[in-house]
């Protein structure tokens, strides 16, 4: 039988949950609510620090709350906030960083700013990763699970996805597809909307290549690269994606294709580039070193600017395509290595080397231990690009020992989902 309580929502923490309290002042944790909201949850887990609950009713709602875009909210997986305006999102999420920060013992000299807004609340994601059951069915996980809830139509996704999407699940393939197959990537091309997907194999045997053949020519899809553990495979051929930039004083393209890392949200992505610009100020004649540099998403238009950048990238892939985007964009004086960061960071200390201004932007692990390695490597200033606040408060802390930290800018990349994006700037002391 499960045990169910009622209580008043007092804010909304990192990870998206309502939190609150019992009467014997035990913290209870809670999806799909709102600040001053009454509930009824009913206790999934307990911890020894607190309860997991999930939400059975709202008995007082917030004036906050909204009809959710999505019939599938609350028990989808990926958003969770979509119950509330997107303005109130923004301040949600102003609140989770200052209070992260807060505890972390890492707050800015300027005051965090609300986050910047993305330009499209909606349709904006350009890559989906979908799930596939044995019979088929496709979607996402549920919350907390790995139950999966079927869609044909995702509203943060871009149209060209959606339709791709549509098409693969009146198909009829989707059973055969799911014999060797367990995750389908969806990729938009910010540029021209070509949609290229990835098969995630479950095991060794491919699909025929009568099915990818039909996949190709009857769901849209301009090319497919088939993936088990570290082995890939293209048909036809590699698709490239493209987006365009326009900064202040240069226009350019970036291409890369599926095996390289890029922001899924390139309206923002054009504005995060901007705000990185504008920290690092003048950048002609400096030199820069950009750690996980992808395919030169910072590293061109900085070099564009005259900064002769190291970028460092431990995907060849990643490090070919931003070998090609300096070519086609005139660059002669940077470099693109591949190497593990951590190690190349160690070198970097042991030879003493030096760099006006470092740039990273670290997958969700964040820098780790190397962070005590990046605050030998002597910078006047640190440009911390980071989507998970948990692991930038670690790495900060260490950082802060001998940088100053000057400000903390929240950057929207995932409306409706609890995920904050954030550009910290360092200063040396």
């Amino acid at each position: 039988m499960q045990t169910e309580h009622t209580l008043e929502i007092k804010k909304i923490i990192a990870g998206g949950n309502g939190m609150g309290h019992l009467d014997d002042g035990m913290v209870v944790m809670t999806p799909f609510v709102l600040p001053g909201e009454r509930v009824n949850v009913a206790k999934l887990k307990q911890f020894s620090g607190h309860i997991q609950a999930t939400t059975l009713s709202i008995k007082q709602p917030s004036p906050q709350r909204c009809p959710p875009l999505c019939p599938q909210f609350g028990t989808c997986g990926g958003c969770s906030l979509q119950h509330t305006p997107y303005s109130n999102q923004l301040a949600i999420k102003q609140e989770i960083l200052f209070e992260t920060l807060i505890r972390g013992h890492v707050l800015p000299e300027k005051k965090i700013p609300l986050p910047l807004p993305s330009p499209h609340s909606e349709e904006y994601r350009y890559k989906i990763r979908l799930h596939l059951a044995k019979n088929g069915r496709i979607g996402f996980h549920k919350m907390q699970s790995h139950a999966l809830v079927s869609i044909t139509h995702c509203p943060l996704a871009a149209p060209a996805l959606n339709r791709v999407l549509l098409n693969l699940s009146a198909s009829g393939l989707l059973p055969e597809i799911a014999s060797s197959c367990n995750q389908i990537e969806l990729i938009c091309s910010p540029k021209d909307t070509t949609v290229a997907a990835t098969l995630f194999l479950s095991e060794t045997r491919q699909p025929s290549r009568t099915l990818l053949e039909t996949m190709l020519s009857i769901i849209n899809l301009k090319g497919l690269m088939l993936q088990h553990k570290r082995q890939t495979m293209f048909i036809p051929k590699p698709i490239l994606l493209r987006q365009s930039f326009s900064t202040a004083t240069h226009h350019y393209t970036l291409q890369w294709d599926n095996r390289s890392f890029f922001q899924i949200n390139p309206q923002q992505n054009q504005q995060l580039i901007d705000i990185v610009l504008t920290a690092a100020g003048t950048v002609a004649g400096k030199k820069i070193l950009d750690l996980f540099c992808g395919m030169g998403n910072f590293s061109i238009p900085l070099a564009l600017r005259g900064a002769r950048v190291t970028g460092v990238e431990l995907n060849k892939n990643a490090v070919a395509a931003a070998r090609t985007n300096a070519r086609n964009a005139e660059i002669h004086e940077s470099k693109f290595i591949t190497a593990d960061v951590s190690r190349y960071l160690r070198q970097l200390a042991n030879m003493q080397s030096r760099f006006d201004i470092v740039l990273l932007d670290p997958p969700r692990k964040g820098l780790g231990h190397a962070t005590e390695v990046l605050a030998q490597i002597p910078a006047e200033m640190i440009v911390y690009i980071s989507c998970d606040l948990a692991t930038l408060t670690r790495d900060l802390k260490t950082l802060v020992k001998k940088y100053r930290l000057m400000s903390v800018t929240p950057i929207d990349m995932f409306p409706h989902t609890h995920h904050i994006e954030c550009v910290a700037v360092l200063e040396k002391n």
